[in-house]
């Protein structure tokens, strides 16, 4: 004959609890609410302001549509080599040029143009080493239009001063 299993007093029939007879080292735990998704923006007054979401989740290493950050390294750099150089002739023409519009009118335009002309030709001997040809043009045109509109202003005041000598009121 067989007896049934004693049982102690502190410990439940199996048949009692059917749940803690199939987990018995996991202690008992209270049913959880379902959580509230957070909708955007959250303006409720109890929430903080600061409220933190999870990061967002990354695609995994090798996998299509992955972008260049994800794993796969840089391009290498090009090496570097020697660039070609502005000229500084071209450089000190383009402002003597502007400057001949705030300080003295002709002068600084003239030492423009002839600064231009030897950039122009330091340029055209470089075979492409030396560049500047914008600079250049640039100059010349604003020292031409300089040098023309005060020679044009000259001319008109000479031509005034003529016709009052002529008309005697310069006596």
């Amino acid at each position: 004959m067989t007896q049934p299993p004693e049982q102690h007093p502190e410990q439940p029939e199996q048949s009692q609890r059917p749940e803690q007879a199939q987990q018995p080292n996991q202690p008992e735990q209270p049913p959880q609410e379902p959580q509230a998704t957070p909708t955007w923006p959250s303006s409720s007054e109890g929430e903080s302001a600061g409220a933190s979401y999870p990061p967002p989740a990354y695609p995994p290493q090798g996998a299509a549509g992955a972008g260049p950050g994800y794993g796969t390294p840089a391009p290498a750099a090009p090496p570097y080599g020697p660039v070609p150089q502005t000229s500084n002739s071209a450089i000190v023409a383009l402002v003597l040029s502007i400057v001949s519009w705030v300080v003295c009118p002709v002068i600084p335009a003239i030492v423009a143009l002839v600064f231009a002309n030897k950039a122009d030709k330091e340029i055209a001997a470089s075979n492409g080493w030396v560049t500047g040809g914008g600079l250049v043009t640039a100059s010349k045109i604003v020292a031409w239009i300089n040098i023309g509109l005060y020679a044009g202003l000259i001319a008109i005041g000479l031509i005034f001063f003529l016709i009052l000598a002529a008309g005697g009121a310069l006596t």
